[in-house]
């Protein structure tokens, strides 16, 4: 595999070694090996990073040519093996396609490359005045060509769309071996790569319409007692003019499980409150509408000083994780509709199964939200853990009754396929491959079809099985 490297790069830019190809073999969930060592090559064959787009082009021509799997990768913040190779070949690693190329003030653009993260971005365009229109929750790692590739909603998609709706350009470095320049009128037009995560192309560049950076900012910290006033003040808020900046939102299960990591929370989780995080954003005199729109919930409102404090905690969700010591989660996409029936239901099999499963979200739009739902696990004791991942689907269940679906393919959510895509849906993304990958060597084995063990038949009976030998031992633990 190396040799075809070596025709485009210089030897340090090429590796080979087996401690290095291991540390790309996973991305921020760690699976055990008796799952991915059964059916998967998930250890690259060599580990390859170009210095610029066309070393990027060159290397797909020539693994096009030899039929070698080709996987990008940059920060691989995701848990759905998006990034990490399931039959070995090259790993792509783009981190040295990083920075921001261009910013143009008159036009209000900028041109960045893919390794860069929106925190990056977002700090280079805040000398010049502008700011990003929306970033993910995890901008302090999630890269620009990253997010792009996964739909890229997040916060501030409520007020300014996906990052779909904010791209002037890519430039994408096809299987071929081309260069090409694509936006929302060529062929292939942009939307194909915004979802195709990594399987059609990888993007080199991307250029980004940006926003003055606001003016004026309100922020309020709101409280509910159930899930279903949560969801009734998420619906009107979001219809609101101005439209919310972004609303951020958590259940009682969350902060439990914050406190329990040994954080401060902004109430005793004994009290089990649902907190909305409004923030309202730009022109002084619209933000100031904000208080009305506030005013007319039925809720209570922490003081200022603590809604600034939750807001500067966005970036880290995450943090939970020392709950853990590990999490396991299911991502989904939520109809608001479905929101407080969802939340509903995890709160009762978390109770049922003595279980702490806090889930928190973020509004994309005035119908839908992006909701986490994390539970803690421990990847070192491994049969437990096997069992724990069984427990995921019961989550994805749980959304689906609910109208929801999973966010995100990679190679997990397969599993989940006809939730995610009607048979048309299919057919026409597979289409795209056909036409772009006919070699089917960009990032293989993800989002186009199931794997055996993930197909129904036995995905079904052994997830079931293996969460209730989890749900057993939870229960015994307590």
């Amino acid at each position: 595999m190396s040799t075809i490297a070596t025709k485009v790069l210089p030897p340090e830019r090429i590796s080979t070694d087996p401690i290095e190809r291991k540390l790309y073999s996973r991305d921020v969930a760690p699976v055990p090996e008796v799952i991915t060592g059964a059916f998967l090559r998930t250890t690259p064959d060599a580990v390859v990073r170009p210095g610029n787009s066309e070393q990027v082009a060159a290397l797909l021509r020539e693994a096009t040519r030899a039929r070698v799997p080709v996987t990008t990768r940059a920060a691989a913040s995701t848990g759905f093996y998006n990034t990490v190779p399931v039959r070995g070949g090259l790993v792509l690693d783009v981190n040295d396609l990083r920075g921001v190329v261009r910013i143009d003030t008159s036009r209000k653009t900028v041109r960045v490359l893919p390794a860069t993260t929106w925190q990056e971005l977002d700090d280079a365009l805040s000398t010049y005045g502008l700011a990003t229109m929306s970033y993910p929750s995890s901008a302090v790692s999630a890269t620009v060509g990253g997010w792009i590739s996964t739909q890229g909603h997040g916060i501030g998609s409520l007020r300014y769309g996906a990052v779909a709706d904010q791209l002037v350009e890519l430039e994408v470095a096809l299987p071929d071996g081309r260069l090409t320049h694509v936006d929302a009128k060529s062929f292939p037009p942009m939307g194909w790569f915004t979802e195709a995560e990594g399987t059609l192309g990888v993007i080199t560049a991307a250029e980004l319409s940006v926003r003055p950076r606001p003016e004026a900012e309100s922020i309020h910290l709101l409280i509910f007692d159930e899930g279903g006033e949560l969801a009734d003040a998420i619906r009107s808020l979001a219809r609101w003019e101005p439209r919310p900046f972004t609303l951020t939102f958590a259940d009682p299960g969350y902060f439990a499980l914050l406190s329990g990591a040994g954080f401060r929370t902004p109430l005793d989780p004994t009290q089990h409150p649902y907190l909305l995080l409004a923030c309202f954003q730009g022109d002084p005199r619209l933000v100031g509408r904000a208080r009305n729109a506030v005013a007319r919930l039925h809720h209570r409102e922490l003081p200022p000083e603590m809604a600034s404090e939750e807001w500067g905690q966005r970036l880290y969700h995450l943090r939970v994780k020392r709950a853990g010591p590990s999490l396991l989660a299911a991502e989904l996409w939520m109809p608001l509709s479905g929101l407080a029936g969802y939340l509903r239901s995890v709160a009762r099999l978390s109770s049922a199964v003595c279980l702490p499963v806090a889930s928190y979200g973020v509004a994309v739009s005035q119908d839908w939200a992006m909701v986490m739902s994390v539970y803690p696990a421990d990847e070192r004791r491994k049969l437990a853990y096997l069992c724990a991942i069984g427990f995921t689907k019961r989550l994805h269940d749980l959304g689906a009754r609910n109208g929801g679906r999973p966010y995100g393919v990679g190679l997990w959510n397969t599993a989940y396929l006809p939730r995610l895509f009607d048979r048309d849906r299919l057919a026409e993304l597979r289409s795209r491959k056909a036409a772009l990958d006919p070699a089917g060597i960009m990032n293989p084995g993800k989002l186009y079809g199931t794997p055996l063990p993930l197909r129904a038949p036995l995905f079904g009976p052994a997830s079931w099985a293996l969460s209730t030998l989890f749900v057993a031992s939870s229960r015994r633990r307590q």
